[in-house]
């Protein structure tokens, strides 16, 4: 992100934290985590205090006052997300939902004002209403599988009786619970897992309660059970009518480079949706 934009939600951050009676450790916290992933270890810190004075109202400042919302703080909120939505792409705009509702959620304190803003933001970025609640929803809430049924994947160590098991697999013994969610109209997918145990996304451990996003080409690895990788996932919410599995096969490929040398020699492979193909071999060698 620019540096536009994570000063601009520096500021966002600061007026929904300072929405509670003192900023929590949690949310602090929160903070702190979303920066590093963004800047260097050294530009941290910078962005962090500037996090900490935007929760000051230098011109309202009162020992004791509570810090709620204000008409000059609706106004600037009004003007931060106008001002962020020119610079963002439609997927980094929800992206930025996402970070918004887990900052309010890091303590579980939610108060009308804070979701107020957060609304005002969705409208200003022009997110459809649907989208908006199964991020509310995916979030927030510990049953998020009850509340969508369409574009949430659930992965558990229970039986399922969904109504759709393509948006259920059953991991045997597994302790915990892990949630994917689309947001179909940018194809973008968060994580999100509920435990105890180890979880792994493309080797590096996924901690209780935090969102992460599934890019193209990763690898979600469980204590038990075969790793689950993003074809996969992607391929649980493909409609397809009455559920065909794709499948590739390839018969006899032979193939001989211009100076004579054989490359392939009868070459045959089949697979199914769902498996990974690895073809090795020496350089040259007609990989």
């Amino acid at each position: 992100m620019s540096e536009e934009i994570l000063i601009a939600l520096m500021r966002l951050f600061a007026i929904i934290a300072k929405q509670d009676d003192g900023v929590s450790s949690d949310k602090a916290e929160f903070v702190r985590s979303f920066l590093k992933l963004q800047l260097s270890e050294e530009k941290v810190e910078e962005y962090y205090q500037l996090f900490q004075e935007h929760l000051v109202d230098k011109k309202k400042k009162k020992e004791g006052a509570k810090k709620l919302t204000s008409v000059t703080d609706s106004v600037r909120i009004l003007g931060i997300c106008k001002r962020v939505s020119k610079s963002l792409t439609q997927q980094q705009k929800l992206i930025v939902i996402v970070r918004l509702f887990e900052l309010i959620n890091t303590d579980r304190k939610f108060s009308d004002q804070q979701i107020e803003i957060i609304d005002t933001a969705s409208k200003v970025f022009k997110i459809k209403e649907e989208e908006y609640k199964s991020i509310e929803n995916f979030v927030v809430s510990n049953q998020c599988y009850l509340q969508d049924k369409k574009n949430l994947l659930h992965i558990d160590g229970k039986t399922s009786s969904k109504e759709n098991h393509k948006l259920s697999i059953n991991y045997k013994n597994l302790q915990g619970s892990v949630f994917i969610l689309r947001i179909e109209s940018v194809n973008l997918y968060f994580i999100r897992f509920i435990g105890e145990i180890q979880v792994h996304l493309n080797g590096n451990i996924l901690p209780s309660n935090r969102i992460y996003l599934v890019a193209n080409g990763s690898v979600l690895r469980l204590p038990v059970g075969k790793p689950l990788y993003y074809s996969e996932i992607i391929g649980r919410f493909i409609e397809r009518p009455d559920d065909i599995a794709i499948s590739f096969e390839a018969r006899n490929i032979e193939y001989k480079f211009p100076n004579g040398n054989i490359g392939l020699r009868s070459v045959n492979v089949s697979e199914r949706e769902g498996n990974l193909v690895g073809i090795m071999g020496a350089s040259g060698a007609g990989k």
